[in-house]
């Protein structure tokens, strides 16, 4: 008996493991989205971007330090030269090695390098936005393909139902035909609406293929591997609201589209003042210093040792420069006025970015506000065809109303459920935005 009630225990705990692996398998919106994103190529190349802008950075901070360079060469001469020692021509096998070092320094530049440096940083802090741009954009597209998904299964299972009831239908009144109780055009209207309703099912399940294909391509998950999506999503139409000001002025401030166009804008300014630096005279400073060493081949007798000659040999220098620009044919000018309209461009984008914006956020605010009276509404609407169908439908049962009549109450009902179902679904994806434009992530 302990035997039987061990095994009978495993096999409920087998059961709920199997039960629980059945259920990771299906993918709810978050884990498409994170699907998404690990897979996306849009995300994996805006990453290479930014190890390119964290690249110009260091190229544009390590060009502000002084430049030190160090060289040695040596040589081995055959034949008529110049003996170092005399300073004369000679024929003979001669050796020569030298040594220099020098090191300079930019002191001013009309502060461009200074400039660029810091153009480089925005480039680099503004990619960091420009990711989170991408993994967002990326993440509202599956999720809006995700919700088709949604729709068109829910969309079946509610065809479905209006099949069950019109098939049952056909199938009484076929009976009831045999027994004279029905006619045979009441029975072939009846028919007519259930083929009618096999055709939806039958559309519905094309339409939700198609739409589970589209979120595959959003998430870039392999075409010949079957998904399963989660379709239990749920929504509370009264959840507190926030004002449309407080919500705009957040987004103004923290959505990373125009955080991104606000850091161009920068980066353009401070490529302008780098150009225009260069139009200015530039002063820089240096310092080197070298020796070399000579030995003749051929002589009989050692020359100074090699270290001696060194230092011997040694020389020493140190100086400073300016260069005026004068005229080199308009370049740099011509460079500076480019870098100008460039950054009055990059102005433009962020005030077009801004506008935009605004014009999202109040769409989007306005929608969820529609769609959660229209959802509030529906459910009123459906509980109403719902009892009209009834009613009808025990009519007909009566031989009081026709098939026609029943038919429109069957297709009012199915009506009001699917404007329910879209006005839930439309209303948790504008809530999903405006919650993501008040800074709550996409991925919760």
């Amino acid at each position: 008996m302990k035997r039987v009630s061990l095994v009978f225990l495993m096999l409920i705990i087998l059961t709920q493991l199997y039960a629980q692996t059945e259920e990771k398998s299906l993918y709810n919106l978050n884990d498409c989205m994170i699907y998404a994103i690990e897979h996306s190529t849009k995300v994996v190349k805006q990453s290479y971007a930014n190890s390119n802008y964290e690249q110009d950075r260091l190229a544009a901070l390590t060009s502000l330090f002084p430049y030190i360079g160090a060289n040695s060469s040596t040589t081995t001469s055959y034949g008529r030269s110049i003996d170092p020692e005399t300073n004369t021509y000679t024929t003979s096998a001669n050796f020569g090695n030298s040594l220099s070092a020098s090191t300079s320094m930019t002191v001013f530049n009309g502060l461009s390098g200074i400039n660029s440096y810091r153009a480089s940083r925005i480039a680099y802090i503004m990619g960091g936005e420009m990711l989170q741009q991408v993994k967002d954009q990326v993440a509202l597209e599956v999720m809006q393909a995700y919700f088709d998904a949604v729709y068109y299964s829910e969309a079946i299972i509610l065809a479905q139902q209006q099949l069950e009831t019109s098939k049952k239908t056909f199938e009484k009144d076929s009976k009831l035909e045999k027994l004279g109780l029905k006619s045979r055009a009441d029975v072939l209207q009846i028919e007519a609406q259930y083929r009618g309703d096999e055709y939806t099912v039958i559309k519905q399940e094309n339409a939700r293929d198609l739409a589970v294909s589209s979120l595959k391509e959003k998430m870039n998950y392999p075409a010949d591997e079957p998904i399963e999506i989660d379709t239990r999503v749920f929504v509370d139409p009264e959840d507190e609201e926030v004002s449309l000001k407080s919500l705009t002025d957040y987004a103004m401030q923290h959505n990373p589209n125009l955080k991104a166009q606000k850091l161009s804008f920068r980066q353009s300014q401070l490529n302008y003042y780098a150009t225009r630096g260069r139009m200015l005279p530039s002063i820089s400073v240096g310092a080197g210093y070298s020796s070399s060493y000579y030995e003749n081949l051929n002589a009989t007798t050692q020359g100074s040792p090699y270290w001696q000659q060194l230092r011997d040999n040694q020389g020493y220098y140190w100086g400073a420069s300016i260069s005026i620009p004068i005229f080199n044919g308009l370049t740099r000018r011509t460079a500076a006025r480019k870098a100008k309209n460039n950054m009055k461009i990059a102005e433009q984008d962020m005030i077009a970015a801004e506008r935009a914006l605004q014009g999202e956020i109040e769409t989007n605010y306005n929608q969820m506000r529609g769609y959660r009276k229209e959802y509030i509404q529906t459910n009123i609407k459906v509980d109403a065809a719902d009892l009209a169908h009834k009613a009808t439908l025990q009519k007909y049962d009566q031989g009081v109303s026709s098939p026609i009549d029943l038919q429109t109450s069957a297709n009012q009902l199915l009506q009001a459920k699917a404007e329910m179902l879209n006005a839930r679904l439309q209303y948790i994806i504008k809530s999903r935005m405006v919650d993501y434009y008040n800074g709550k992530p996409l991925i919760r």
